[in-house]
C-alpha cells in the first residue's frame, strides 16, 4: 500500500510554537510597558532642564528673572504639546526675584500618580532650586534623583 505524502505541521509542533510565542510575549510586554512609562516620565525633567537654561541665560543677560513672552524657552508650546504633564509657571512681574515652573502629572505615568509634580526655581542671582511632590504607586524608579536624594 502507498502512502500519500502529506506537508504541513503536526499539531505538536504548533502548539510547540504558541508557547514559545507565549513565553517571549510574556517576558516583552512589561519590559515594553516600562520602557514607555520610563520615556514618558523623562519628559518633565528634560523640559525643566530647558527653563533652566533659558532663565539662566535671561538673568545673564538682563539681571533679572523673566516672563514666559521674554524667554527662549516657549512655555504654551511646550504645555500644548504634551500629553503626560501640565506645566505652568508662577507669575513673573517687573521686580520679580525668582521664577518657578512646575511640571504636574496629567495622570498616572508609572510609578507616578495624578497630580504629583516637580519644580524648578530660578533667582536673580543664578541660584536654582529643585523640588518635587511625588507620590507613587510601588517604587521610585522613575522618580528623578534630585527629587528622590530630598526625601520627597
Amino acid at each position: 500500500m502507498l502512502r500519500k505524502k502529506t506537508s504541513g505541521f503536526t499539531l505538536i509542533e504548533l502548539m510547540v510554537v504558541i508557547v514559545i510565542i507565549g513565553i517571549l510575549a510574556a517576558l516583552a510586554i512589561p519590559r515594553f510597558t516600562e520602557a514607555s512609562n520610563r520615556a514618558r516620565a523623562a519628559e518633565a525633567p528634560r523640559v525643566l532642564a530647558s527653563y533652566e537654561s533659558a532663565q539662566l541665560a535671561h538673568v545673564a543677560e538682563s539681571g533679572r528673572v523673566g516672563a514666559s513672552d521674554a524667554l527662549i524657552f516657549n512655555l504654551t508650546a511646550v504645555d500644548n504639546d504634551s500629553r503626560f504633564f501640565t506645566y505652568t509657571m508662577g507669575a513673573v512681574g517687573t521686580e520679580a526675584t525668582s521664577a518657578v515652573l512646575t511640571a504636574s502629572a496629567s495622570g498616572n505615568i508609572g510609578d507616578w500618580t495624578n497630580g504629583s509634580n516637580i519644580s524648578l526655581a530660578v533667582n536673580i542671582t543664578g541660584s536654582v532650586w529643585r523640588t518635587g511632590n511625588i507620590t507613587t504607586t510601588a517604587n521610585t524608579k522613575l522618580i528623578p534623583n534630585f527629587v528622590r536624594a530630598t526625601g520627597f
